[in-house]
């Protein structure tokens, strides 16, 4: 196998990815995985870090969380590189690589060595022609995003708090759910109609998981050519937990506060401006959280090979 570049984060999963440096080498090691190793400083450095790789490398390797990957993923695709990415979890919630199968570090190391490839779908979001970020996983708007926010918050204040994020997500979204932001009224244009109403939280997913493991659109396929939408209707914060903890998600789709769509793409509009969480990272412009009144989630089918 030809050498492999190691694109590792030591800040992912709130800079508990620099404690596994030691292991993840030793796992590396003892999976004959031939590699170099590169280890970024922050954000633009990792997309520095791709643009470098990835015309020596035939084999790239994300090490980190679910923001590591889209950030690889994105300068990828602006590259228009055809590299085969690997992919090593180790952040919050995983979600992207808890899909493929290699979500403990021996799985990923495994799968690295063995190097079967695969193309998969990715989604886009989309403002107009221009495509905003490209993502493995998922794009939300409404109460996720709030409560990234809070736990956000709650974790730079006190960085411990950080192993508690479930607490914390739990007070984010009681929080989310008094505040004026909450619902918001949405028109969603899909491939065979369109719904609208006051909805508490509108997913567009490409992968089954959400939410630190949560599988919540188990149809969802990652070579369909489709997206799969979840949307929860205005509700109490107590059935939104009922919901949220409680269901199983195959059952979401006889819920009345649930709607479960297909499609190649759907198209949101809001009366009133909205924010956009993509695989863990808010779509910002400078330091601030970028508003929206319409957005566009497409499909974009066979986009990127990936190893599992």
């Amino acid at each position: 196998m030809n050498k492999t570049a190691v694109l590792f984060n030591p800040s992912a999963g709130k800079g508990r990815a620099a404690q596994n440096r030691r292991a993840l080498q030793r796992c590396l090691k003892e999976q004959g995985v031939a590699h170099d190793w590169f280890e970024s400083r922050h954000e633009d450095d990792l997309r520095d870090l791709v643009a470098v790789t990835a015309a020596d490398y035939p084999t790239l390797v994300a090490a980190g969380g679910d923001t590591t990957l889209l950030i690889v993923i994105n300068e990828m695709m602006r590259l228009g590189a055809d590299n085969a990415l690997g992919m090593i979890g180790l952040g919050s919630c995983n979600d992207v690589v808890r899909e493929f199968g290699i979500h403990t570090m021996k799985k990923a190391c495994q799968a690295i060595r063995r190097h079967r490839t695969r193309l998969i779908d990715l989604g886009a979001a989309r403002e107009g022609r221009k495509v905003l970020r490209y993502y493995p996983g998922q794009a939300s708007i409404g109460l996720a995003v709030l409560i990234n926010q809070y736990v956000g918050q709650v974790v730079r204040r006190s960085p411990r708090l950080g192993k508690y994020q479930t607490i914390s997500g739990i007070r984010g979204g009681w929080q989310a759910c008094r505040s004026a932001e909450m619902p918001i009224h949405l028109e969603v244009e899909h491939a065979n109609g369109r719904v609208s109403g006051e909805f508490m939280l509108a997913v567009f997913d490409n992968i089954r998981y959400y939410a630190a493991g949560r599988k919540a659109l188990p149809l969802a396929r990652t070579d369909d050519g489709l997206l799969d939408a979840l949307l929860i209707r205005k509700c109490s914060f107590s059935r939104l937990a009922y919901l949220a903890l409680l269901t199983p998600p195959a059952a979401y789709a006889e819920k009345k506060e649930a709607i479960v769509l297909q499609s190649p793409g759907f198209h949101v509009r809001a009366d009133k401006p909205f924010t956009v969480q993509i695989d863990g990272e808010v779509l910002a412009q400078g330091d601030r959280p970028r508003s929206f009144r319409s957005l566009e989630f497409v499909s974009v089918p066979r986009a990127l090979k990936i190893i599992s």
